[in-house]
């Protein structure tokens, strides 16, 4: 077994591999050799299964086959261009017990603490109850195929896992008074996603005589309308009530009785919080949409006969797609202007609460994290496990990493980081799951 700062001297070696989605093999190919170095035991026990591209999936056989587990995480990371890096970026510059670095977050401690604790255990002689398969995708940073080659290996084999866990939801430290615990947000569910290109059409010419409604002007009103205007009504999802109901739990006494309170009146907290949170009360509520790419004429004095804007959106589980876009479809028509769907899938099924995956995901973090509790998590982006989920029993997001609402701004930006004590309690608390997990 490995001591505290070994742990940490091989996590930093993982961060130091750019392995940036879609940047090529030979960096991958690096990072998996820092893997076979770092983690003898899994590459020297496991079945290693050959999927093609640069993505990873071994089997480490248990006395049955009937309840697999699969522990998901992704290898690719984010570009680090640009942004205020107080340290290079695959540095992993260790500071006051804080490692620096792309990837620490998204989600190298994920992959990290899986294959470690496998490896220990391993070391250890212990022999898991049923199959333990580790699955890590390439491409997850751009919903590549990745994760859809595992699954595509699992249902050719006829394996149907029980339990599948992936990144999402962190341990989140006390946010004020109020609270007497930390909060493990374990993610039962992702909304659904769609990207929207929005097409205005005109004659174009010459920037010295401009008509009216050109195709930007058009776009621009459009985008104004949606702005100003709830276009997807708020609504109170079950997953979104299981979260508040479980957030109850780590309140003060004398303030759980007020969060149930707030779960059973429904429609009215779902309008209210929106106005009283957009940052957060708008995205458990309702399905987002924001815009985020455009384009119009190559040249600045030339109107253009076509431009467009991306609109990304996130369902509600309580909405259809369907509904959603031809919402958006009635709408634009108002302003003369085109609606092509370019990707769309709906928002992934919740998780059974009830079910013993579920239950024995949340004893492990009560078990191996003190002072935690388990807090179902609506999740508003998206990961791998949701390819999985097809053919799971039970699919959990959450990689129970202690961290701060300022560590949680550093997805996808600059000074990425976590603490170093945090990854070792992780590793923990992945070992005490798969021994005791019947």
């Amino acid at each position: 077994m490995k001591s505290n700062e070994e742990y940490i001297e091989s996590f930093r070696r993982m961060v130091q591999q750019p392995t940036v989605t879609d940047s090529g093999h030979e960096f991958f190919e690096a990072f998996h050799k820092v893997l076979e170095e770092e983690f003898p035991h899994v590459f020297e026990t496991c079945e290693r299964i050959e999927l093609g591209r640069d993505v990873l999936l071994f089997k480490w056989k248990g006395k049955s086959d009937q309840k697999a587990v699969v522990l998901m995480a992704h290898q690719d990371v984010v570009p680090a261009v640009g942004g205020d890096w107080k340290y290079e970026p695959y540095s992993a510059t260790v500071e006051d017990g804080v490692i620096y670095g792309r990837g620490t977050m998204d989600c190298k401690n994920t992959l990290f603490s899986t294959i470690q604790a496998v490896d220990e255990l391993i070391e250890e002689g212990f022999v898991p109850e049923h199959d333990v398969y580790l699955s890590y995708s390439d491409c997850e940073e751009n919903s590549g195929p990745g994760a859809e080659m595992a699954r595509d290996w699992f249902k050719a084999h006829g394996v149907r896992p029980n339990v599948v866990i992936d990144e999402g939801g962190a341990i989140l430290r006390k946010l004020d008074k109020f609270m007497v615990k930390d909060a493990a947000a374990v993610g039962i569910l992702e909304k659904g996603y769609a990207d929207v290109k929005l097409i205005a059409r005109g004659e174009g010419g010459h920037s010295s005589q401009p008509p009216k409604r050109t195709p930007i002007a058009r776009l621009g009103q459009l985008i104004a309308y949606c702005e100003k205007h709830t276009v997807f009504k708020p609504k109170m999802s079950k997953a979104a009530k299981a979260m508040i109901k479980g957030l109850a739990n780590v309140l003060k006494p004398g303030l759980r009785g007020l969060a149930k309170c707030v779960a059973n009146l429904g429609c009215i907290t779902a309008r209210l919080a929106p106005k009283i949170n957009d940052h957060y009360g708008k995205p458990m509520f309702e399905t987002t949409m924001v815009f985020t790419m455009c384009e119009g004429a190559t040249a600045p004095n030339v109107i253009p006969q076509e431009a467009w804007v991306n609109a990304n959106l996130r369902f509600a589980p309580t909405d259809s797609s369907e509904k959603c876009i031809a919402k958006l479809r009635k709408i634009a028509k108002k302003f003369d202007v085109e609606v092509e769907v370019v990707k769309c899938r709906e928002a992934s099924p919740m998780a059974d609460l009830t079910g013993d995956g579920y239950k024995q995901f949340a004893d492990a973090i009560r078990k191996a994290c003190p002072g935690v509790e388990p807090v179902p998590y609506l999740m508003f982006g998206g990961t791998d496990c949701r390819t999985m989920q097809e053919i799971a029993t039970t699919a959990i997001r959450c990689t129970p990493c202690r961290l701060s609402f300022k560590q949680l701004g550093g997805m996808h930006a600059s000074n990425e980081c976590v603490d170093a004590a945090s990854v070792v309690e992780c590793v923990g608390f992945f070992k005490t799951f798969l021994k005791d997990y019947q």
